[in-house]
């Protein structure tokens, strides 16, 4: 019945893994097993489960440690992963929500709760499967391996949170009930991030071809106190993204700008997520802005990593420019909605970067006066 379901289970403990092995080999899984996190990450290479149960508390490498790796490694980072555990606290959810663990199981559990978590990961697993099929054809390669992780990523922290709390509320104390709300926030928060910015890219190609469209870009005026509002959405970013709220430093004059509200609002929100995204927490990301003769000067200043840019003209969708050195959360199109915003509003846009020093965006944009 499950002979071509493959399960790996990696358990220091000998009794727990080979009571695990017999349970699953009865129930006509295949399966495979590893004594530790590094013997577990090989196997999981070679074997190509369609799921993983790990316990967390391991010598050598811990749990938290084998799911990072997997989740890094392309031919098995979307293999569901349950983790064991002795107790649930509120590091636990949180490290493990981060890293991508799709359930929880408590030590001693039963049978019938290792069967019933196993089988609704795999369900899970095999609609997302089947609904990749349906659209793969339609989608760029490119495009969709950077849709599917964006949008997998934060989907399962969100639904890994609220089954926690719907099958384990009871196991959490009121401060921990908080963290895992604050988790599922973020999740949110970067998902709607992410389909935001697809929608706009997308409007942004149709008008593209369509130049009719353009003016939807480029007919709009920002005037009055609006920096406040601005800097309420990047108060959201910097406190509730990147719990960074001291990191932010904001000081933006209000004068009359040549852009919407909306989309002057986009360019300093990539801009700005950007900064704080490619920088430590505890260095600072200035956002500025002035008026400057005829324009308005916008200028988001990090002190991270950087990246190689040779030109402007190199800043493409879907193409993180630190990607090969360092992996970032994003679809890798903020910087080019950015340029597209800037050029449609006749302004400008200028990038000061080097690597491990730090970055400095500059836009300017027609201006109206004081």
């Amino acid at each position: 019945m499950n002979y071509s379901t493959k399960i790996l289970v990696i358990e220091d403990e000998d009794n727990i893994r080979e009571n695990i092995q017999e349970l699953l080999e009865a129930k006509h899984y295949l399966v495979r097993t590893a004594a530790n996190g590094k013997q577990g990450i090989l196997e999981a290479i070679e074997f190509r489960p369609n799921i993983i149960i790990c316990d967390i508390m391991m010598p050598k490498m811990d749990g938290y440690k084998v799911l990072e790796y997997i989740r890094k490694t392309s031919i098995i980072q979307n293999t569901p992963f349950i983790f064991l555990t002795a107790k649930i606290d509120r590091s636990d959810v949180r490290q493990g929500m981060q890293l991508g663990a799709d359930d929880y199981l408590t030590k001693p559990f039963s049978s019938k709760d290792l069967i019933a978590a196993i089988e609704a990961r795999l369900k899970k697993q095999q609609k997302i499967i089947d609904e990749y099929s349906k659209v793969k054809h339609e989608l760029d390669t490119t495009a969709f391996a950077s849709y599917y992780h964006e949008f997998n990523t934060p989907l399962h922290g969100i639904i890994g949170g609220i089954n926690l709390l719907l099958n384990s509320r009871d196991s959490f104390n009121d401060a921990q009930i908080q963290e895992l709300l604050y988790s599922i926030l973020k999740s949110g928060l970067r998902l709607n991030h992410s389909l935001a910015n697809l929608m706009l890219f997308e409007e942004i190609r149709r008008a593209e071809v369509h130049t009719e469209l353009l003016s939807m870009f480029n007919s709009g005026s920002t005037a009055g106190k609006w920096t406040s509002r601005i800097k309420t959405e990047l108060d959201v970013i910097a406190k509730e993204i990147y719990n960074r709220a001291d990191d932010l430093v904001f000081d933006m004059q209000s004068t009359d700008v040549h852009i919407s509200p909306d989309y002057l609002l986009r360019i300093i929100l990539e801009l700005t997520d950007n900064a704080f995204k490619f920088s430590a927490k505890g260095t600072k990301v200035y956002v500025t802005g002035k008026p400057d003769g005829d324009n308005y000067v916008i200028e988001v200043k990090d002190f991270g990593k950087g990246f190689n840019l040779e030109t402007t003209d190199n800043i493409q969708p879907f193409k993180q420019h630190t990607r090969s050195k360092y992996e970032q959360q994003g679809l890798g199109i903020g910087l080019f909605l950015v340029k597209r915003l800037v050029e449609f509003n006749s302004g400008e846009l200028k990038i000061q970067t080097k690597e491990n020093e730090g970055t400095t965006i500059t836009v300017m944009l027609p201006s109206f006066g004081v």
